[in-house]
């Protein structure tokens, strides 16, 4: 009885353990400075075949921002890759490269999202918080 109570807690933690995703998922939203002023919901995924997907919810309320997932998002796909202690986000759409691309910092609970400034010395853009 012993041992089969041992191997059934042994199936039971491992099963947990195969059935966890590794891909990291981060939010951040805030005031939206476009063409017109907008509140913006962002997340992005980090999966662990070294892709990303990122949803971008834009919304004229900021009170919306709770609901965001009941709307359409404008979806960006890509691959990392690591340069250093910063990794690179280069988006792909048709299976052809854009010109987009953009330096993150991935931490365990947080993103932090780089970009270039008049000097060429890299400024912080956003912090993202880790939901997932």
């Amino acid at each position: 009885m012993k041992y089969f109570l041992l191997i059934f807690m042994l199936t039971l933690n491992l099963s947990k353990a195969f059935g966890q995703s590794s891909d990291r998922t981060y939010l951040w939203h805030g005031h939206h400075y476009g063409s017109t002023y907008s509140y913006q919901v962002s997340q992005i995924t980090i999966h662990s075949d070294s892709t990303y997907t990122w949803k971008v919810w834009i919304m004229n309320i900021k009170k919306e921002w709770k609901t965001y997932k009941q709307y359409v998002p404008q979806i960006s796909k890509g691959k990392i890759t690591r340069n250093g202690k910063f990794y690179n986000l280069t988006e792909y759409r048709n299976g052809n490269k854009t010109d987009y691309d953009w330096k993150i910092k991935i931490m365990d609970r947080r993103l932090k999202f780089y970009y270039l400034n008049i000097k060429e010395k890299l400024k912080l853009g956003a912090k993202y918080k880790r939901i997932e």
